[in-house]
């Protein structure tokens, strides 16, 4: 088998490990099951040995039927759970058998995997005293590709989560004045505890939109070493945060005034999330191309390797 065929073979080394780490996870709740039917069965089994010895010191006839049907019952339920817990050790058996199955094609897998990238280790530092040849020429060519996908792949994960982090923020402000706005204060005896219900929303609302600033401006300078990507103008997306004195001080007596403020506000915060939202996902799918990129790269390198005689 040349190293090509040996390649195309440990294609399926992942799928392979894949399918055993979700095997033996399947495994863990098996004998998870299989405990609890035990412990059931043994419940069963612990109270029809009670009945079976009580039905010899019963002599009242009027509890012997009685005691009968329940007996008759606890046995039915015996059966049932040992029933489940032989079909649960089945179960458990059959996934024991299919691990050791995968095993058996997966260990040879992992030897020929560790010799396969020696040679490829052997091959590589053979191109890399030949730099100045074609084949070496193209390996730094694609060694320098490679770096520069890694580079820009870091600089997306970290903006993916700055942006992760400034949505949540975004939906905690949203979620606070939507709570503002449904609650309307009055002159009843909970007037107060209204309004201190509401400045307290607000007040939640404005510690989140400071946090989501700060945010918006770690994010903005993330985005500068993305590349080939366009984003909204962040500076312009957040406007200042509700004056939350002003609000608790004039709610009483211009709540229209003020409840007109936190619509505004989240229809703003909503607009945000929105941009965010688009954010995500461009780079969400910048993160994908690249992967790919990274992908494609690592496979012409290894053509090249196999192709050095």
């Amino acid at each position: 088998m040349n190293l090509l065929e040996k390649r195309d073979r440990l294609l399926a080394l992942p799928a392979l490990e894949s399918r055993m780490a979700l095997l033996e996870e399947e495994i863990q709740e098996a004998e998870n099951d299989l405990s609890k039917l035990l412990q059931q069965y043994n419940q069963e089994n612990r109270s029809v040995e009670r009945l079976e010895k009580e039905s010899h010191s019963t002599f009242l006839p009027r509890l012997i039927n009685k005691h009968e049907d329940t007996l008759k019952r606890k046995k039915h339920e015996e059966i049932n759970a040992k029933l489940a817990y032989d079909n649960a050790a089945t179960h458990l058996n059959n996934l024991t058998q299919e691990k050791h199955e995968l095993a058996s094609r997966i260990t040879p897998l992992k030897a020929e995997e560790k010799a396969f990238r020696a040679e490829l280790e052997s091959r590589r530092a053979k191109i890399t005293r030949q730099l100045s040849e074609p084949q070496g020429i193209r390996y730094t060519e694609l060694e320098n590709e490679q770096n520069a996908i890694i580079l820009q792949i870091t600089k997306l994960k970290e903006a993916l989560r700055v942006t992760a982090l400034a949505i949540s923020s975004a939906q905690k402000i949203a979620a606070s004045l939507d709570k503002a706005d449904l609650a309307k204060p009055n002159t009843s005896s909970n007037g107060l505890s209204m309004l201190l219900d509401i400045h307290s929303h607000l007040d939640d609302a404005e510690q989140n939109f400071h946090i989501l600033s700060s945010q918006m401006r770690e994010l903005k300078s993330e985005l500068r070493g993305v590349n080939g990507l366009h984003f909204p103008n962040l500076s312009e997306m957040l406007s200042p945060p509700i004056n939350i004195e002003f609000v608790f001080n004039h709610l009483s007596r211009m709540y229209d005034r003020v409840q007109t403020q936190v619509q505004d506000k989240a229809q703003e915060i909503s607009q945000v999330l929105n941009n965010l939202r688009s954010i995500e996902s461009e780079l969400t799918s910048k993160l994908k191309e690249l992967e790919d990129a990274y992908t494609n790269n690592r496979r012409s390198e290894e053509e090249l390797l196999l192709s050095i005689s």
